[in-house]
């Protein structure tokens, strides 16, 4: 990449300092990775921060900025569960493996890495959701819901355990998995992590 491509790509001109670069750039990787950790995991959106990430490292590199942090160690994620229970409860973990590893570095090709597993692991999950609840739902949810408004795990795991109580104890269930299928149902049919 030319030096004049990769200080546009940062809005800077030809005049910044390294100093200058290097905390444009900090802050860019910073922007990127703090929406990793804090939002909910769109994979079609993931992706495109996974490619601003890689442009990023390109542009470092470009301009020969020292490393921003140490490379972040990928962590190793659990298997999906065969039951809805175990389903949550192991795609939580795996986020939280994935953001406590992100969390640790600057690097943006750690960070572009660690992306792209947060969008497989997430698009994996919502399939492996919608395969085991197929059955689970009567109807279906009117209206569209946002692809950013994620039931919360902890809401969702509360009404798995209370479903199994017995008869009459699944009416929350039912509401969040309705809700959250239709939101997977749009996401799953709009897009699927890039392979890398």
């Amino acid at each position: 990449m030319e030096r004049s491509k990769a200080l546009a790509l940062l809005g800077l001109d030809d005049t910044a300092t390294l100093d200058q670069i290097t905390d444009t750039l900090d802050q860019a990787v910073f922007k990127v990775r703090d929406h990793f950790l804090r939002s909910a995991i769109v994979p079609k959106l993931a992706e495109g921060r996974v490619e601003k990430c890689v442009q990023l490292s390109d542009v470092a590199q470009s301009l020969g900025v020292p490393a921003l942090g140490q490379p972040a160690p990928i962590p190793q994620t659990l298997p999906h569960g065969s039951d809805l229970e175990s389903l949550v409860l192991g795609h939580v973990e795996n986020v939280r493996r994935c953001r406590n590893a992100m969390a640790t570095t600057l690097d943006p090709d750690s960070v572009a890495q660690l992306g792209h597993l947060m969008a497989k692991v997430q698009f994996e999950y919502m399939k492996t959701f919608l395969s085991l609840t197929e059955t689970l739902v009567d109807g279906t949810y009117e209206g569209s819901v946002p692809a950013r408004e994620e039931v919360d795990w902890m809401a969702l795991l509360a009404a798995v355990r209370a479903a199994k109580k017995g008869p009459g104890s699944g009416v929350l269930l039912q509401d969040l998995v309705v809700k959250e299928r239709a939101r997977m149902k749009a996401m799953v049919s709009s897009s699927q992590p890039a392979p890398r």
